[in-house]
């Protein structure tokens, strides 16, 4: 079934809904992103379920809506508003609630008056969104956070959780619609199946502009990992404000459950869409609505599918402490390709002066400061993850390059049974071919995930060579966030194209997920014919050599080309002797790696800060 269907579908129970109401000291706007004020009077927006006759459990003639609670907690009464209560919530006096219903437009679209029953918690996912507020966030960025989802001030750790997960169930007294078709529940899911938002961003603006407004993404992962009863879901798809609240489907246009307020990290920029499951909303709706409708939402492994069986493909890396990246399984020995920023940072710790303002995140660093750091001893750990258990392994460092390319091996001490190793494909990915970025992005340790998938296109190839056909870079429109270096870009067919290795930032820091760079399995063939029975390690020395135009393409420089003419390759026409700036920066780089090469760290005692390791994006 293609997206026009699924819409043609989804439309019929997607609604607005808006919350006015008195707001003297225009208090009730707060922790909302986008809302209308004026004349002491707030509006706030948010989308919502319609639900066909069929949930209704009343002997009462009237048609339900689900949203979120966090549109209509803020006009609560002051009694109802920090504590669930067993009478029916009231609102504060002047207080009114509006639907806008537009369907399948068979009708002039208008307003109805609407009345709220209650509000519900949803027990079976707000554990998990705690769990998410502790594990994903700092000390400092926990109380950001919490202080965003609650209106109150309160510290209790249930109430956070219940607060995220909190849904309003209204009435429509006026008018039912019996003409509804049947809500099909969704009763199975898996990482990269489509997923399909339909709701009203900025609502309360304009309706008939923004109403039944599509958001199309996929699924990243769900919680619990290693049950077959799905609690909650993470999404990789981007709403807008007034989305929340909004019914996502599936394919076969299948209801799979609604969206809640995401989980922001400020001063990264990253964000968690969640979807609540429709199973755990029945579950704990059964007072109001039919317990028939309840589908329980299952991992869904059979059959297989490609990115789910990269499961045990792709690993979880720490380093000491706290640091943890991803790494991708190369054989059934435990040989581990990762990047090489992970086991030295000091090489990629701080912006050039001179790309200030550029998106790239070049890094120099003195070698002064790199002899004190360049030696490893870190404790390396690999978690090795299973659908249905995980295995931790200490790992050695096998390699670490000092090319271009910003890749390490590591070896694990135990070697677990049934290993899966990844499959790589060697042949150049087409321009728009679809990928799923697959790591462990955000999540670390803590949140025992599995790897999380994100879905983009092939944004761009450069190629390398004498005629300018091999593979250096692969540009990716899917999200790479912190803790996804040294995933793997997958093909549609679950083999690996590439290795990330970074995404973008602004000038001011913020990350730009959906720009990223990686390197292509052709660059990667030494350490694919390494991995086959690891007893040359001669055979990544090609890696190690200096290439002026692999240094130009990852310092995102262009590469130095002949110029027509007379003129010698490295000279601007008309102008003998001056260098061009991208053959001049790729010699840079080049000198810097022999000197790597063949110098040891203690050579420069003069403190010369003038001598630069290579950067690495």
């Amino acid at each position: 079934m293609g997206l026009p269907e699924i819409v043609d579908v989804a439309r019929n129970f997607s609604v607005i809904i808006r919350v006015q109401g008195p707001d003297p000291k225009g208090l009730k706007m707060r922790k909302h992103a986008f809302h209308h004020y004026t004349s002491g009077k707030t509006t706030l927006s948010a989308s919502g379920v319609l639900l066909p006759t069929s949930f209704n459990v009343s002997s009462e003639p009237m048609s339900l809506v689900l949203t979120v609670a966090s549109i209509i907690e803020p006009f609560l009464s002051p009694k109802h508003r920090d504590h669930m209560s067993q009478v029916k919530p009231e609102l504060i006096s002047g207080a009114q609630i509006d639907i806008f219903v537009e369907g399948n437009a068979k009708g002039t679209p208008h307003w109805l008056s609407a009345e709220l029953i209650t509000l519900v918690d949803i027990p079976g996912s707000s554990p998990h969104i705690m769990m998410l507020i502790n594990r994903f966030f700092d000390s400092k960025q926990k109380e950001t956070q919490r202080s965003s989802m609650l209106e109150s001030q309160s510290t209790d750790p249930t109430l956070i959780g219940n607060l995220g997960t909190r849904i309003a169930i209204l009435k429509l007294s006026t008018k039912t619609f019996e003409d509804l078709p049947n809500l099909k529940i969704c009763s199975s899911i898996k990482r990269g199946d489509l997923l399909l938002a339909i709701g009203a961003p900025f609502g309360v603006l304009s309706p008939s502009h923004f109403s039944n407004s599509i958001s199309v993404g996929y699924v990243s992962n769900y919680y619990p990992p290693s049950s077959s009863h799905i609690s909650l879901l993470m999404a990789d798809i981007r709403c807008l404000p007034g989305m929340e609240g909004s019914p996502v489907f599936g394919e076969q246009s299948k209801i799979v459950g609604m969206l809640t307020r995401p989980l922001r990290q400020r001063g990264s920029g990253a964000e968690v869409q969640l979807v609540i499951p429709w199973e755990a909303i029945v579950t704990s709706c059964t007072r109001f609505l039919s317990p028939n409708t309840k589908t329980p939402l299952k991992r869904h492994v059979i059959p297989p599918n490609p990115i789910e069986n990269t499961t045990s493909s792709i690993c979880l890396i720490t380093i000491g402490d706290g640091v943890w990246a991803s790494g991708v399984l190369l054989n059934h020995h435990g040989l581990i390709l990762t990047n090489a920023h992970l086991l030295e940072p000091w090489r990629f710790k701080k912006p050039h002066e001179n790309h200030k303002n550029t998106i790239s995140n070049i890094f120099f660093t003195h070698s002064k400061e790199a002899k004190q750091e360049r030696e490893f001893n870190q404790r390396v750990q690999v978690r090795v993850d299973y659908v249905d258990n995980r295995v931790w392994c200490d790992a050695n460092v096998v390699y670490v390059c000092k090319g271009p390319l910003d890749i390490a091996i590591l070896k694990l001490e135990f070697v677990p049974h049934k290993l899966q190793p990844i499959v790589m494909d060697f042949t150049c990915p087409l321009i728009g071919s679809k990928v799923y970025v697959v790591g462990h992005g955000l999540f670390g340790p803590r949140c025992d995930f599995l790897p999380s998938a994100c879905v983009g296109v092939v944004a761009k190839v450069v190629k390398t060579g004498g005629d300018g056909d091999i593979p250096a870079m692969i540009e990716t429109t899917a999200a790479v966030h912190p803790g996804g270096s040294g995933g793997a870009i997958l093909n549609s067919n679950g083999h690996m194209i590439s290795l990330v290795t970074s995404n973008a930032k602004h000038g001011g820091g913020t990350v730009i997920p959906h720009l990223n760079f990686s390197i292509p399995c052709a660059a990667l063939q030494p350490v694919f014919n390494f991995s086959k029975d690891m007893k040359d390690i001669s055979i990544l020395k090609d890696l190690d050599r200096p290439n002026e135009q692999l240094s130009s393409v990852w310092a995102l420089m262009p590469p130095a080309t002949p110029e027509p003419g007379p003129a010698l390759p490295d000279q601007l026409p008309g102008l003998p002797g001056e260098e061009k700036k991208g053959s001049k920066f790729a010699k840079f780089i080049a000198n810097r790696q022999e000197f790597l090469k063949e110098a040891s760290p203690l050579d420069n005692k003069d403190g010369d800060s003038s001598k630069y390791l290579p950067s690495k994006l």
